[in-house]
């Protein structure tokens, strides 16, 4: 009788915590926290080594570009907008994540010069994620994965992915050559 109380305590504690026991959204919940995924919108971040023509091109960059949040363009003002170092970052999952990807990338001395948010942005919001990921998490796709259903995102390259419960969805993710994935929803 000790033996069966002791195994089933062990399996008890031993099995992994369903998604709202590890402090992760389930998927109804990560819905309402997320924005919709329809639109993105463009905010300029003037610098001062800006002409109006740069303005100007940055301006028509969703007419002739689609621009998926969260996204940052960053350019070296000693080599101005129309120059190779310029660089952009779309699909993170944070606006400061695509922030610190487009300034790596362009190189030092770089500065922001375009933010890419979701229509109707606010800080402060417990879940981000990015367009595609969020437009995952709102549809079908997301319970399709499994019944245990989990989306593993990695911040620093904005790569995510899903699997039939939080070590494949992290698995899954990090082959994608992240090595800081982590669950962001689950069931």
């Amino acid at each position: 009788m000790i033996r069966a109380t002791l195994l089933s305590l062990t399996l008890a504690l031993t099995a992994p915590l369903p998604a709202a026991a590890q402090g992760v959204p389930d998927q109804t919940s990560a819905k309402r926290m997320l924005f919709a995924t329809r639109n993105a919108q463009l905010l300029i971040v003037r610098q001062p080594f800006l002409s109006e023509a740069d303005l100007a091109t940055l301006r028509e960059m969703p007419k002739v570009a689609q621009l998926k949040y969260y996204g940052a363009m960053a350019a070296n003002p000693a080599e101005g907008l129309q120059s190779e170092s310029t660089r952009g970052a779309f699909n993170f999952h944070s606006v400061e994540e695509a922030r610190a990807a487009a300034l790596r990338a362009c190189g030092p001395g770089c500065v922001v010069v375009a933010e890419v948010r979701p229509r109707g942005y606010q800080d402060g919001r417990p879940l981000t994620l990015s367009q595609d990921a969020s437009r995952t998490v709102a549809g079908r796709d997301f319970g399709r994965a499994g019944t245990n259903a989990a989306l593993a995102i990695s911040p620093s390259t904005g790569a995510w992915a899903l699997g039939d419960g939080a070590q494949a969805a992290v698995a899954a993710c990090a082959a994608k050559g992240a090595g800081d994935c982590k669950t962001a929803v689950g069931r």
